[in-house]
């Protein structure tokens, strides 16, 4: 017994030996990087790098470094030239791409991070309404590292919140999986400040079009359940209402050569610009908060036929259940195909004045 737990002490030993130790003063971790198209086989990296004032981590500025060049790798290693630290991947967490090279396609650049096991699968992709690089030139973060402060903005506008949105594996995976077309977020700068401002829709590694942030809140409800949201519906009599979405659900079913989208959501009314709610009034305000809703997913799904794309993985649903199922057939159906969009509202509260 002793034999044994000395023998597997040595191998211990042996194995940690082997792994390669980085000590953290001696690179430079940097959070995020961004991608630019220069030309048509040029483009331009950038990275923040933090870096901390000595005995204040609370002050830390961010030191940008730019290069151009034909790939990332090939790139980043003529930057360490210029840089008195070796560069550190193993905490890249937020990569921007340019509107321009979101276009021309990121397949390239997905294949580098891809490739490398030191990059984690759930950093956070978005598109920039213009430069990568200016967005990350701007002074829109005194507190932390701009890398975190854009991991937190998107993980708190996404995951957390009622944006759509696809880290690097989920992006992977709708772009090279049958029936589905990835999506990313949507960055711009507004007033100095990064603001998550809608959803770039890509065919297959190309951006083709956009959706505005509320468009993009209701892409979402036809994506997956939901328990988040805020949704304003204009009445017939000039006024605003606005409910809480406190619990939302979304079914596909296939009918005949059709798709049938169920949306039902439970929501709590929270403003009513002086409407009376009572138990008559109550009834006319479900059906016109549920036309509100099923006009703007009726226009989304126009917008994904007319672009022919499929963020919503129609394609995919299809295939699981048609044995038959061909994806050239279905990108040919798919734009003219009939797709309706059924909700049922249920209004759980009005709140305490009647």
């Amino acid at each position: 017994m002793i034999r044994t737990v000395c023998m597997a002490l040595m191998i211990s030993l042996l194995l940690t030996s082997c792994v390669k130790q980085q000590i953290l003063d001696r690179v430079h971790l940097f959070i995020v990087a961004s991608f630019d198209e220069i030309s048509k086989d040029q483009i331009e990296l950038t990275i923040a790098v933090p870096d901390f004032e000595l005995g204040k981590p609370e002050a830390v500025t961010d030191q940008m470094y730019s290069k151009t060049g034909r790939t990332g790798s090939e790139i980043r290693e003529v930057m360490g030239t210029q840089i008195d630290k070796p560069l550190h991947p193993g905490k890249l967490s937020v990569v921007l791409f340019g509107r321009d090279k979101a276009t021309s396609g990121v397949k390239k650049e997905l294949d580098v991070l891809l490739r490398n096991a030191i990059h984690s699968r759930r950093m956070y992709l978005a598109v920039v309404d213009g430069k990568a690089k200016h967005l990350l030139e701007e002074k829109f973060s005194r507190k932390d590292e701009k890398g975190m402060y854009l991991y937190h903005l998107l993980d708190a506008n996404t995951r957390k919140g009622t944006l759509p949105s696809q880290n690097l594996h989920e992006f992977e995976y709708a772009r090279v999986g049958k029936g589905l077309d990835p999506y990313l977020p949507l960055l711009q700068i507004q007033h100095g400040r990064v603001s998550v401002v809608g959803t770039a829709l890509f065919r297959d590694d190309a951006y083709v079009a956009s959706l505005n942030y509320n468009q993009s809140k209701f892409m979402k409800m036809l994506l997956k359940d939901m328990n988040q949201g805020i949704i304003e519906v204009k009445l017939d009599n000039g006024t605003f209402l606005t409910v809480d979405n406190v619990g939302s659900s979304v079914k596909y079913h296939m009918k005949n050569d059709s798709i049938l989208i169920n949306l039902s959501m439970n929501c709590k009314i929270r403003e009513a610009e002086g409407n009376p709610i009572s138990d008559e009034v109550l009834p006319i305000l479900k059906k016109q908060i549920e036309q509100k809703i099923l006009q703007a997913e009726s226009e989304l799904i126009k917008i994904f036929q007319k672009n022919e794309i499929d963020p919503l993985g129609l394609g995919d649903f299809v295939r699981s259940r048609k044995q038959t199922w061909n994806e050239e057939e279905w990108m040919r159906q798919y734009p003219k195909m009939n797709i309706e969009v059924d909700v049922d509202v249920i209004i759980m509260e009005t709140g305490i004045k009647k």
